[in-house]
């Protein structure tokens, strides 16, 4: 019997889903469909839509990443929609898939880096930081700086195989930011926050607005988004350059954080849409030089590679993970 897979990488705006009946169809259908989706209601509408156009006899699977901590009893919300922010296990069976299987999207990003590693991918995809290359074994840590902060810790089991790798979701970017040398700048952000900044306060879209605000305190300009701040780093505009520099000290930092909590000298890998966008605005020099800075474990992290990754994996986990929960039930 046929089996049909509809993966789905559910974010704070955009929502990406690639159908398939076979594993290898991810990588020879096109581009993925993609849709700007900010609430139950809309996304219940775009799965009714998939799944009504499915000319398909067997069973049809739903496997999503999505941006929601569990709630228990099969229900997620998203933590960055303005409203209707729920999604439930039964809400979305109603809408006739036979199986449904949801991720935290963290946790479908790390599904989806082993899987892309594990392709050899070309360098146009996966952009090292020096001259290193991936290495075969150690824990592996994530980053993704989005509309949030998003990380992961890859363990690497030892083991041959799909379980040789275990995920651990993190919600470390909600701890308290650092900097000695960025003190001043932490208490404009305090002052503009109210309070001590996170992580995550500092590194996602609202961060790089705050960080354009706190780099010259003394403008009453009117506010920039991230996505303008960075186009105008892009063509050149100090203060954009500058406050996106900030962006990517405290990356760095929150990077060393994490590299140093999973001892993951299998690498760091810096990935996502905003990633994947400023890329070429990202200082290898500087980036290293804040993540390696560190008097007692410079030498630890100095052995630590560190990788921008341009692929598509959210998406790509939501996919591998469905299919080997598939390939379980026919066992």
């Amino acid at each position: 019997m046929s089996q049909t897979l509809v993966a789905i990488d559910v974010g704070a705006s955009r929502t990406r889903v690639r159908v398939g009946a076979d594993p290898t169809d991810f990588h020879g259908r096109g581009d993925p469909l993609i849709r700007e989706i900010r609430s139950g209601t809309e996304l219940s509408r775009l799965l009714s839509e998939v799944r009504e156009g499915l000319e398909v006899s067997g069973p049809v699977h739903l496997s999503a990443g999505l941006a929601a901590p569990p709630l228990g009893g099969g229900v997620r919300e998203m933590t960055n929609w303005p409203r209707d922010r729920q999604i439930t296990v039964d809400g979305l069976r109603a809408l006739g898939f036979d199986q449904v299987t949801l991720l935290n999207d963290l946790e479908a990003a790390a599904h989806g880096l082993t899987a892309f590693l594990e392709n050899e991918p070309s360098g146009s995809q996966l952009l090292p930081f020096g001259d290193v290359t991936v290495p075969e074994a150690g824990n592996r840590a994530l980053v993704i700086p989005g509309s949030g902060l998003g990380s992961a810790g890859i363990i690497d089991l030892g083991v041959e195989g799909p379980s040789r790798w275990h995920i651990v979701a993190s919600e470390a970017g909600h701890t308290l930011a650092s900097g000695h040398d960025e003190d001043e700048l932490l208490q404009r952000l305090d002052l503009l926050r109210g309070g001590p900044p996170t992580w995550e306060d500092c590194c996602s879209g609202p961060g790089l607005e705050a960080l354009w605000v706190a780099t010259e305190p003394d403008h009453d300009d009117d506010p920039l988004s991230a996505p303008e701040i960075a186009m105008r780093a892009a063509q050149g505009d100090p203060r954009c350059q500058k406050a996106l520099d900030h962006y990517y000290r405290f990356a760095a930092r929150f990077a060393q954080f994490l590299a140093l909590s999973f001892l993951s000298v299998g690498g760091l890998y810096l990935a996502g849409g905003t990633t994947r966008s400023n890329a070429p605005l990202i200082s290898e020099e500087e980036f290293l030089r804040a993540f390696h800075e560190n008097h007692r474990m410079a030498s630890v992290l100095k052995d630590i590679p560190v990788f921008l990754v341009l692929a598509e994996i959210n998406l790509l986990g939501a996919w591998e993970v469905g299919w080997r929960r598939i390939r379980r039930g026919m066992e």
